[in-house]
């Protein structure tokens, strides 16, 4: 096994970390409570809530995107960064669906959401970690220069910098509106930075 693919299998596992620390401590977590047939609501906010699992996910998924691109030749970095810009993606939305599947869960399923909802706001973590997996996509293809940095990337990182402090001081006065504004800065700190990216044909990605 050559350094590279050394590196592709290790960078691998390195994605699957988030999730499996989640499910790991959840379980942990769960087995304290005393198993059930449906997810205790304390397991499910005490995982989403936790900054030492949020840190590890976090931690993992920029290591593993370094040696992604530290992996690969030169010359076919910039092809390689678009790639992992789109998988940043998809782990956004794996991860964002994955959380209110199991609020849900947490929930016992039911027909009403409201419930859902305020644990997936209460959680925090489930809507900061995807927002950052967004906001390093577009980092990660966007060339930093001082220009930009005084355009509209600088105000769609602030608004994804926003987010927490929604979640946190909104929230938990009232988890509806907070989770509506969370959702509403992300979108559209998503679409700025993609509108940017689109609007120079020219840019090129980070090396």
């Amino acid at each position: 096994m050559n350094r590279k693919e050394m590196y592709e299998d290790v960078s691998s596992l390195l994605l699957l970390i988030p999730f499996f620390a989640a499910a790991l401590y959840a379980l942990y977590l769960w087995a304290v409570e005393g198993f059930s047939f449906y997810l205790p609501e304390q397991v499910y906010l005490g995982v989403t809530r936790n900054p030492g699992v949020f840190l590890l996910g976090i931690l993992a998924i920029i290591l593993s995107t370094v040696m992604e691109v530290s992996s690969e030749e030169r010359a076919r970095r910039s092809e390689r960064v678009l790639l992992l810009s789109k998988r940043l993606q998809k782990l956004a939305a794996a991860s964002f669906v994955l959380a209110i599947i199991t609020a849900w869960y947490a929930n016992g399923f039911s027909a009403d959401l409201s419930g859902t909802g305020a644990d997936l706001f209460a959680g925090r973590y489930t809507i900061v970690f995807p927002a950052l997996l967004v906001l390093l996509s577009f980092l990660i293809v966007t060339p930093i220069n001082l220009r930009s940095l005084a355009q509209v990337k600088t105000v769609a990182i602030i608004l994804l910098l926003a987010v927490p402090v929604v979640i946190d001081e909104v929230g938990k006065r009232n988890a509806p509106l907070g989770l509506g504004g969370s959702l509403l800065l992300t979108i559209l700190a998503a679409a700025m930075l993609s509108w940017e990216g689109k609007k120079k044909p020219g840019f090129s990605p980070a090396q």
